[in-house]
């Protein structure tokens, strides 16, 4: 959505306002003693009359404060709008308290944004022009349509994202973080399921990501807004609707990666997201961690048999069967390969191997490990004394080889499985013998059923 060109005397306004920063926020106790004079002042009998001037000028940081908002009181809105009406200090005060205080149910605030409109279009101020441009475009003080124009702009204009922000007075650091833009982020977080999904998913992941973080830090970092952004970007693929290119969903788990970082080692930072978004998350870091794997596999030619392997636990994500993987990699190898990098650290080192390393991966309540070079595939209970944890940051060989399941036969294919505790030999992988022990295992212990068609590699 293309804006409407700015004519040179604008951008010459929006300039002075850029230089026309928000004024400072007084100091929390100068506030709560003009709460304190405020509320005498409602509860005496010459009411607004007797309030003092500087005390009105302050009200709108109050007025709409996240705890007892003052424009609850009976009159105050109006004495604050007289008095800006003389004096530009006071609707300097009035803007930036209302876009500080935003939030669409709060006290007054779509009376108010209707009294600011009037007052600044019928008022000379040059100083004010910037704001009535952003209101005639975006309708900035419409406590409804305002956030709803700004966030369609954000995701499908074709001006930069900070233009649009600068364009809308809110590139100013103190509203940069307002109630306002809070609501605007709302919104662009309802909108962009359907963006990123779209034909446009590139191009509308790219504004959203200079949009949520601004140089590189998120606008609004604390539990709920994590949350929040965790479910609007994971949406596509859990609502069944069209999937976003693979490009998209990578630049997505890039994004929360770094900003929300790996829910395996901080589940805190996705403890409002839901446990069927950070589900997704969980999926597509194992599909990442089998990749790594096998791409370091791949890279050194350890094994020769590591095309089946991989043509393996690839089956059995794909069936669902891959609840969380977690790679350790030997002290020598290096992390400089793509798939590695996807990981974006979330990875751990398997200390005095070299360059061997383990994959450890959990189906159900079965851990299983998987060797680099030509180890044995183990097998454990979740709750075994015995089985590897999972998310360490360091382990040794000894927490990945503790006594483990046998594995069972398996006639159909020739497999003899192995009935000690020792793990299972990848022999015969082109006959399917050690897969065929493994997809019995998974059937008894998991309900996950695989053969052949699914585990040779294609």
């Amino acid at each position: 959505m293309k804006l409407p060109e700015m004519p040179g005397s604008a951008q010459a306004l929006v300039a002075l306002a850029a230089g026309d920063a928000a004024p400072a926020l007084p100091a929390g106790d100068v506030l709560e003693a003009v709460r304190r004079r405020l509320q005498q002042a409602a509860r005496s009998p010459q009411r607004w009359e007797g309030a003092a001037p500087r005390d009105l000028r302050d009200a709108p940081w109050l007025m709409w404060a996240d705890k007892a908002p003052l424009a609850t009181l009976d009159g105050l809105l109006e004495a604050v709008l007289r008095l800006a009406e003389r004096r530009a200090g006071v609707r300097r005060t009035l803007i930036e308290g209302w876009l500080k205080g935003f939030a669409p149910d709060g006290p007054r605030m779509v009376e108010a944004g209707r009294a600011i409109r009037r007052l600044i279009t019928g008022n000379a101020d040059a100083r004010l022009q910037p704001w009535r441009l952003a209101d005639s475009w975006c309708h900035l003080f419409d406590a409804v349509k305002g956030p709803k124009t700004l966030a369609l702009q954000i995701l499908q204009g074709t001006d930069p994202v900070p233009a649009l922000l600068a364009r809308a007075c809110l590139d100013d650091p103190l509203r940069a973080v307002s109630g306002y833009m809070r609501a605007v982020q709302h919104e662009v977080l309802q909108l962009a399921p359907d963006c990123i999904a779209g034909t446009a998913g590139p191009a509308a992941m790219a504004r959203l990501t200079d949009f949520l973080a601004p140089d590189g830090q998120l606008r609004f970092s604390e539990p709920e807004a994590y949350g929040n952004l965790a479910r609007s970007l994971l949406a596509p693929w859990i609502n069944g609707r069209r999937l976003p290119d693979e490009a998209v969903r990578a630049a997505v788990q890039s994004f929360l990666l770094t900003h929300l970082r790996d829910p395996r080692l901080h589940p805190e930072r996705w403890a409002k997201a839901g446990d069927t978004v950070v589900a997704v998350m969980r999926q597509w870091l194992a599909r990442a961690s089998l990749n790594a794997f096998f791409e370091v596999i791949g890279e050194y030619a350890y094994d020769k048999q590591w095309r089946y392997r991989e043509a393996f636990w690839s089956a059995c994500l794909e069936a669902g069967g891959i609840d969380d993987a977690w790679l350790a990699l030997g002290a020598a190898v290096h992390t400089s390969a793509r798939s590695v990098r996807e990981l974006n650290g979330g990875f751990a080192r398997l200390r005095g191997n070299g360059d061997q390393s383990v994959l450890l991966l959990r189906v159900k309540n079965t851990v299983f490990s998987e060797w680099s070079h030509n180890g044995k595939l183990r097998a454990w209970p979740l709750d075994w004394k015995t089985a590897p944890k999972l998310y360490l940051r360091e382990y040794s060989r000894s927490d990945v080889i503790g006594t483990c399941l046998p594995f069972p036969p398996n006639p159909q294919y020739g497999s003899n499985g192995n009935r000690d505790s020792s793990g299972l030999s990848h022999v015969g992988s082109d006959s399917s013998r050690w897969q065929g022990s493994v997809a019995r295992m998974l059937a008894d212990r998991a309900g996950i059923h695989l053969t052949h068609r699914d585990w040779m590699p294609k």
